[in-house]
């Protein structure tokens, strides 16, 4: 392709400056010559025609023209800024703020995104680095299993035989009654009888006790009821062994299925995994009630007052016996607590 030589192209510049072509367009309207020059110079014209033929062509209303065209399409190129300050002083600094806010504006942007992401991170950082101290809220705590010795059996020892005291000497001597019929009326006793034995109202042989003071036997025959006392005695004392044990109705089958259906597991006890076992105590009375339950041994977290609850509501037991009598007798009952898997 030919090409506008140096010499050319500033032939060129000069006539477009003779015919008063703006200065901010010159550069565009040289490159629109050259390429009309080059064009006519591919088609087969000299370097020197082209030049020669340009410049008659090239009057002051053609570059006139050619300015307002290239103004146009400059100032779509040209930015709000070169626009604002077009014919003011650019030398001063609002210029020079207004051209570079863009680019202060996007350096800010990235300056507090940085700090942001700075701020965000560092402190995880530093809690990565630094060992974190763990804080146990529940510690595994061993259960030891404590057996309970079955409470041993009263022995009851027999009092020693009492001693028979001696037995005065006594001469049956009756005082007279006042009778219809008549009856056989034995001699009274004799005074040297009576010197060494005791007025009673039978005769009775024994030793001669001058000290020995005996009250005279009662007439009336002993009481065929039974002693009170002693039975209301028998029935307030509280045994742990007696000869027929207290029985939940039904056997020990009915008493863990009782067991197993109103138990209620305690949601504290579940969270912390707490099974065991709550041994408790209670008294069995003679009508069959419980009564007087209390915790021996107990693992916590609302097991104990369960289990203790569910005992109130048992039905009333078969009673323990002593000698054929409903008795109080004290029973011991183990209630487990396990999670099924």
């Amino acid at each position: 392709m030919k090409r506008l030589s140096s010499p050319g192209i500033e032939e060129l510049k000069r006539l477009l400056i003779e015919t008063n072509a703006d200065s901010l367009l010159l550069p565009e309207l040289l490159d629109h010559l050259a390429c009309e020059a080059e064009e006519r110079m591919w088609n087969g014209q000299s370097p020197v025609d082209v030049l020669a033929s340009l410049r008659q062509e090239i009057t002051p209303e053609i570059v006139q023209t050619l300015n307002i065209d290239h103004q146009n399409l400059l100032a779509m190129n040209t930015s709000l800024d070169e626009i604002v300050f077009e014919g003011r002083n650019k030398a001063y600094g609002a210029y020079a703020l207004r051209l570079n806010y863009a680019k202060n504006v996007q350096r800010a942007f990235a300056a507090g995104i940085a700090l942001f992401l700075t701020l965000m991170y560092v402190p995880r950082l530093v809690s990565s680095l630094r060992p974190e101290k763990k804080t146990e809220y529940m510690v595994e705590s061993v259960l030891t299993e404590i057996d309970i010795d079955k409470p041993k059996e009263e022995i009851v020892v027999p009092p020693p035989p009492a001693e028979e005291a001696p037995v005065q000497r006594q001469v049956r001597y009756l005082p007279p009654e006042v009778v219809t019929d008549v009856v056989e009326e034995s001699p009274p006793p004799t005074i040297d009888a009576l010197e060494n034995a005791q007025i009673s109202s039978q005769n009775v042989e024994g030793e001669l006790l001058p000290d020995l003071i005996v009250p005279p036997t009662e007439l009336v025959g002993p009481s065929k009821g039974t002693d009170i006392g002693a039975e209301s005695a028998v029935e307030e004392k509280i045994f742990t062994s007696v000869e027929q044990q207290p029985e939940f109705f039904g056997g020990q089958d009915a008493l863990m299925k009782f067991l197993g259906k109103n138990i209620r597991y305690p949601s504290q006890a579940a969270r912390a995994n707490i099974q065991g076992r709550v041994i408790l105590q209670f008294t069995v009375m003679p009508d069959g009630s419980i009564a007087d339950i209390q915790t021996l041994k107990g693992i916590g977290f609302g097991c104990d007052e369960e289990a203790e609850r569910v005992v109130r509501l048992m039905p009333k037991w078969k009673p323990g016996k002593q000698a054929g009598k409903a008795v109080r007798v004290r029973f011991t009952l183990p209630v487990y607590f396990s999670i099924q898997d």
